[in-house]
């Protein structure tokens, strides 16, 4: 989906550095270029890119230009399978994702005329500093007032995303989740391999001094049995990844539907 009508600077809140349009392109613009690629390839815009192009429901979607259940998400994400990530992201996931307003920022104001942008005080606290005590002492006034004006609020950065799309609210680490993909393709290349297999394969680590319930080490049977515990349930995570992801729920491993 290329937009035509560019932001005159796009915001990602998970990437910190942010460019500016695309023209003219100069070698200082395609240096920052690379590193907003390189920098959204391991982000969770790329995991969610990923996610789809798992998804057997969103392969066939792409195959039949976006006909089917899944419209409205092939209507803001687009073919995922035809498209490498770098053109994908250049021509869709940065406008996906980017804020559709400013995101706010501590300001300063040192002259009693900017205090005229000052509109409302709406979530908001104005301070007066006096530079004449010292700074250890400011810093603490202004912690005890902070700690007042926070009382109460829980303030989660993505919940104040304007973008198309959101991340949704979760504890889930980035490796946790690149481990689980990894293993899912795994399993989808090498159908024939146990599940004890497929983890020592894919790497999953597991306590090497785990004991049974009785303090006796465990037996190499028995740790292939935990292995494959544990590879199962990494599986389930990842087909619930993968569907919720389908969804418009990103990241979530809750089960929301049945697949």
């Amino acid at each position: 989906m290329e937009h035509e009508n560019e932001p005159e600077h796009v915001q990602l809140k998970e990437i910190p550095r942010t460019l500016r349009p695309r023209i003219p392109v100069s070698p200082e613009r395609q240096s920052e270029l690379m590193y907003e690629l390189r920098q959204a390839r391991g982000s969770w815009y790329g995991l969610w890119y990923r996610c789809l192009r798992l998804s057997d429901e969103y392969q066939h979607c792409c195959a039949n230009n976006g006909k089917g259940r899944l419209k409205p998400m092939y209507v803001d994400f687009g073919d995922v399978v035809d498209m490498r990530f770098e053109q994908w992201w250049q021509r869709t996931g940065r406008y996906l994702f980017a804020e559709r307003k400013v995101i706010p920022r501590v300001k300063s104001f040192t002259h009693r005329r900017d205090l005229d942008e000052i509109h409302n005080l709406r979530d908001k606290v104005v301070l007066e500093i006096p530079l004449t005590i010292r700074r250890s002492t400011v810093v603490r006034q202004i912690n005890k007032i902070l700690k007042d004006a926070y009382e109460g609020r829980e303030v989660v950065p993505r919940e104040q995303s304007t973008a198309r799309r959101k991340l949704a609210k979760s504890k889930l680490r980035k490796e946790t989740i690149s481990k689980m993909l990894d293993l899912y393709e795994l399993r989808a290349r090498n159908p024939e391999l146990t599940l004890w297999q497929l983890g020592e394969n894919a790497g999953i680590e597991l306590d090497l001094m785990a004991r049974t319930t009785d303090g006796q080490l465990m037996t190499l049977q028995q740790e292939r049995i935990r292995m494959g515990i544990a590879v199962s349930r990494y599986l389930k995570q990842a087909r619930n990844l993968i569907w919720n992801a389908t969804e418009g729920v990103f990241p979530s491993i809750k089960s929301l539907g049945n697949h």
